[in-house]
């Protein structure tokens, strides 16, 4: 059975070149999901894992306090929790922007 630790050292193999900082947080989630998703967990306890796993990387980073806030506060905020749904929306093919490109381009030409 897979442990929490193994999938740490998943993410962090992952993550090997990458720096931990605001600018690559969605990166950081992103390798995140990637992980995630060989597990056989689903829905919920999927996006539980990740957050504790970004969360994990972020608290172990040898980055100063004030950014480790700022990224510790958009979990805490769920703008992790809610960019997770978006990606999981769009991958299910539950967001309607073709149709809203679509419409604007059709307003745009009545001008």
């Amino acid at each position: 059975m897979v442990e929490f630790n193994d999938y740490m050292q998943m993410l962090k193999h992952k993550l090997y070149d990458v720096e931990i900082n605001i600018k690559n947080f969605i990166i950081i989630v992103r390798f995140a999901m990637e992980v995630v998703e060989i597990t056989e967990l689903k829905g919920h306890a999927q996006k539980d894992l990740l957050i504790r796993l970004v969360r994990t990387i972020i608290v172990e980073a040898p980055i100063t306090d004030d950014k480790e806030k700022l990224m510790l506060d958009m979990i805490d905020n769920d703008v992790l929790g809610n960019t997770v749904d978006l990606v999981v929306d769009a991958s299910k093919g539950n967001l309607n922007i073709n149709n809203v490109v679509e419409i604007a381009t059709g307003c745009c030409t009545l001008l």
